[in-house]
C-alpha cells in the first residue's frame, strides 16, 4: 500500500538509509513500522511511501511520526506528520503538472553576464512573495521562496497544489511564521482545527474557489496557505501569507496568480513576514496565462516590454496591499457556503 505523507517541516537534504514510521496511541503503546520511500525523499515535506501496515486505519492515534534514518550523524532525524493520505501508485512518475490535476506556472528571468556576476559577488538572493485575496484585514505577506541559484535565464516554477497551515507563532515584522500542523487542501474545502495544537481534519465543502480555516477551538493561532513552488529545484510547499485565527473564528483566502520578485543581499527565511520591500521590485499578474518572461538589470532593474501585467515596486514600498485583497466578492461567496 502506497501513502502520502506530509510533514511538519522538511526531510534534511541528505540521502537517508531506511524510513520507519511510529505511532503513539491513546493508551500510551507506540507501534513502528518500516516503510520504503517511492520517489524524491530529501529536503521536502511530503513523501510518497510504500508499506504493508494501513497507515490510515489506525484507531485512536495521538501522534504520527516520521523516522528518517542516517548512515552518519546526526543518524535518526523525528518529524511529526501531519497527514497522511492515499498516493497513487504512479504518483511520483508524473511530471509535477500533472499530478492531482494541478496547473503549472512560470516566469523566467533574463539577464545579462555583468548582472549576474554582479549579484553574485555581492552575495544577492531572489526573493518572491505570493498574492491572495480574503475575507479579513489583519494578514501580512510571507516570504514565499529564496535562492541564490540563478543564472542568465533563471526558471521560476510553481503549481496549484495547496496547504493550509495552523501556527503558534505571532504575526510580527521580521517574525518567522513557523507551520504547527499543515494539511494538504483543495480550493473549496475547509480544515477545521480541533485541537489547540493547531491540528485538526480536512472536510469537504467550503467557500468556492478559497481555501477555509475554521478554528473549532477557543485558542487563537496564525493561519493561512502554503502553496509548492519548484525554485531550488524540489518542489515544496511554503507558506505565503499569515492571518490572526481567533477562537472559533473561520478565515477564508483565495490564492491568486499575483508574484512579487526582487533581489536584496539580505538573508532572510521562507515564512518570515515581511510588510515592506527590500529593494526594487516587479510585481506580475499571470492571471488567464501561465508564463510570463522579465528581464533584470543590475543598473538598470526590471523591464517587460511594458504591458499592463506588470509593475514596479519601489524599495520600501508597503507590499501588503499589493499582495493581500480583501474583496467583497469573496466575502458573498462565504455567506453563500455558510447559508447565511
Amino acid at each position: 500500500m502506497q501513502f502520502r505523507l506530509t510533514l511538519v517541516q522538511n526531510l534534511p537534504n541528505r540521502d537517508p538509509s531506511a524510513f520507519t514510521v511510529t505511532y503513539t496511541f491513546a493508551n500510551g503503546q507506540h507501534s513502528t513500522w518500516p516503510v520504503a520511500a517511492i520517489g524524491p525523499d530529501k529536503d521536502r515535506n511530503v513523501l510518497v511511501v510504500d508499506t504493508n501496515v494501513n497507515l490510515i486505519n489506525q484507531q485512536n492515534v495521538k501522534t504520527r511520526e516520521l523516522n528518517a534514518h542516517y548512515p552518519t550523524a546526526p543518524t535518526t532525524v523525528d518529524i511529526q506528520i501531519s497527514s497522511v493520505q492515499p498516493a497513487l501508485e504512479e504518483e511520483p512518475c508524473k511530471p509535477a503538472e500533472e499530478k492531482l490535476g494541478a496547473t503549472g506556472y512560470a516566469i523566467d528571468i533574463a539577464m545579462d553576464q555583468n548582472t549576474v556576476n554582479a549579484l553574485s559577488n555581492s552575495g544577492y538572493y531572489l526573493y518572491g512573495f505570493k498574492g491572495v485575496q480574503t475575507t479579513m484585514k489583519g494578514g501580512a505577506p510571507l516570504v514565499w521562496f529564496q535562492t541564490d541559484t540563478f543564472s542568465l535565464a533563471t526558471h521560476i516554477a510553481w503549481e496549484e497544489q495547496f496547504q493550509a497551515y495552523t501556527s503558534l507563532s505571532a504575526i510580527i515584522p521580521r517574525g518567522q511564521i513557523k507551520a504547527s500542523a499543515a494539511y494538504d487542501i483543495d480550493l473549496g474545502q475547509t480544515l477545521q482545527v480541533q485541537d489547540p495544537k493547531g491540528t485538526g481534519t480536512v472536510v469537504q465543502g467550503g467557500t468556492s474557489g478559497a481555501i477555509s480555516i475554521l478554528n473549532q477551538t477557543t485558542t487563537q493561532f496564525a493561519c493561512g496557505i502554503s502553496q509548492v513552488q519548484d525554485v531550488g529545484g524540489t518542489p515544496t510547499a511554503t507558506p505565503l501569507c499569515a492571518f490572526p485565527l481567533y477562537g472559533n473564528g473561520l478565515d477564508v483566502m483565495a490564492p491568486i496568480e499575483l508574484v512579487l520578485l526582487s533581489f536584496a543581499t539580505l538573508q532572510i527565511n521562507t515564512g518570515t513576514v515581511i510588510y515592506k520591500a527590500f529593494s526594487q521590485g516587479i510585481l506580475i499578474n499571470l492571471t488567464g496565462v501561465t508564463d510570463r518572461a522579465v528581464s533584470f538589470d543590475i543598473n538598470k532593474g526590471w523591464s517587460w516590454g511594458g504591458g499592463a501585467w506588470a509593475q514596479t515596486v519601489q524599495a520600501n514600498a508597503d507590499i501588503a496591499p499589493l499582495l493581500i485583497e480583501p474583496t467583497s466578492s469573496l466575502s458573498a461567496k462565504t455567506l453563500e457556503a455558510r447559508q447565511i
